[in-house]
């Protein structure tokens, strides 16, 4: 299916293609095998071995391993390349935190323009921009009866020490982030597509 897609920063051309469509280097890939494996700064972790461009992408769906590294090193979700100025991170204007990493600005605009997911949200998107987060672990820490995951964010200092799997890092949003409703955040800022929000990568 042909998609009508805005302009795309020459960072997100590069990326591999899935039906049509510019796949965020975040995103996992089916033909992935996850496993428990044992780290001795973070304990037992979620491994993925999905690569990018090799199977067919699982969009809207984190890749646990591109997650937690976008999250540690401040990696744009969506082209994959280091984010030096500030930042935004996509869901709603008030969350608290997010398990989606932040991206750069012109990355941002280019994902709630073509984005169907976010597209369909509407109103309801938001965003929040910032400079810094704290980040937290989402473990998990065993299974109810009814074959639910039992998860808690927890420090990573705790985390390490708790016996439960990591499997995302999740960013604690600062108080002094800048909170804006998606759609009033693209009418300001939809110019960035053809002027990007910082320099090379």
């Amino acid at each position: 299916m042909e998609r009508n897609l805005p302009p795309m920063p020459p960072q997100i051309a590069a990326l591999p293609q899935d039906r049509g469509f510019p796949v965020p280097w975040v995103a996992e890939w089916n033909s992935r095998t996850e496993t428990v494996a044992v780290d001795e700064q973070f304990g037992r972790m979620l491994a993925c071995d999905c690569a990018a461009g090799q199977g067919r992408a699982t969009l809207g769906v984190n890749c646990v391993v591109r997650q937690r590294q976008a999250m540690r090193d401040r990696l744009c979700g969506t082209c994959g390349g280091t984010i030096t100025g500030p930042m935004a991170m996509v869901g709603t204007r008030d969350m608290p935190y997010s398990v989606e990493p932040g991206l750069h600005l012109d990355c941002a605009v280019f994902s709630l323009l073509a984005c169907p997911r976010l597209a369909h949200a509407g109103g309801r998107a938001g965003l929040v921009v910032m400079d810094r987060y704290t980040l937290m672990e989402d473990r998990i820490l065993g299974v109810n009866p009814d074959r639910t995951l039992i998860r808690h964010m927890l420090p990573p200092l705790l985390g390490a020490i708790s016996g439960g799997v990591l499997a995302y890092l999740v960013a604690i949003i600062p108080s002094t982030a800048q909170r804006f409703r998606a759609t009033d955040w693209l009418d300001a800022n939809s110019h960035l597509l053809t002027s990007p929000s910082e320099g090379p990568r």
